[in-house]
């Protein structure tokens, strides 16, 4: 048996990298293949086998009607695919500002909870008693917020791997100051762990419901 690992994913963050990077047909992802498969990778860097035990998946669940639908049919094909998934969600809260060219109030929408989320999971991961803790953390974001997180549970002499999500490697220089090892997210990571074209999740008349790709997502057969 390996390394005991907790792996931490900022699934906005990752999202935001697909997007960029133009990788938006992964997005029926199978989180814990893709994990398992980066601490493959993270393993090598540190020169030792890593067992992921746990994997934290934060997210906050978008305010329109038409995407949080499709948000959600992921995040249950996720609870209903994956056995060690932990998903904490997030929200994002209305705020208003002043346009600076007309004076008109403008409303618009920021995300609330998902850094404050994966920094929380990562220090109380940490301060566990050392026979139950993960001596290795994978942490997947390019977000710069979760720095002093980093550092925390390295003060706790858990080793941290930051992977940087596509489209998300400018942050390499601020990791490499604190993190164990930096490494990216490549595109067999996500091509090679696609979810299955169909999850069934159980109902409670003793029947199974299909969920897949929502509408304008590619199937994992066309990756």
């Amino acid at each position: 048996m390996g390394v005991r690992t907790a792996a931490f994913v900022d699934g906005l963050n990752l999202y935001h990298g697909l997007r960029d990077e133009g990788f938006l047909k992964f997005r029926w992802l199978d989180i814990e293949g893709m994990v398992d498969s980066l601490a493959a990778d993270a393993g090598g860097s540190l020169g030792k086998s890593l067992d992921v035990t746990r994997v934290v998946y934060c997210t906050s669940l978008v305010a329109n009607k038409q995407a949080a639908r499709r948000q959600d049919i992921y995040l249950q094909a996720l609870e209903q695919h994956c056995a060690r998934l932990e998903i904490r969600r997030g929200s994002y809260e209305e705020k208003v500002r002043e346009c600076t060219g007309c004076g008109a109030d403008v409303g618009f929408q920021t995300e609330k909870q998902t850094d404050v989320n994966l920094a929380v999971e990562m220090v109380m991961e940490a301060a566990k008693p050392e026979d139950q803790r993960a001596d290795v953390q994978l942490l997947v974001t390019g977000d710069t917020d979760l720095l002093p997180a980093v550092g925390a549970v390295r003060s706790y002499g858990v080793q941290v791997v930051v992977v940087a999500p596509p489209a998300r490697g400018l942050t390499r220089e601020a990791f490499t100051t604190v993190a164990s090892r930096y490494l990216r997210v490549r595109r067999r990571h996500l091509r090679d762990h696609p979810l299955p074209d169909v999850v069934l999740r159980p109902t409670s008349g003793g029947g199974e419901y299909p969920l897949r790709p929502p509408n304008g997502w590619i199937s994992p057969g066309d990756w």
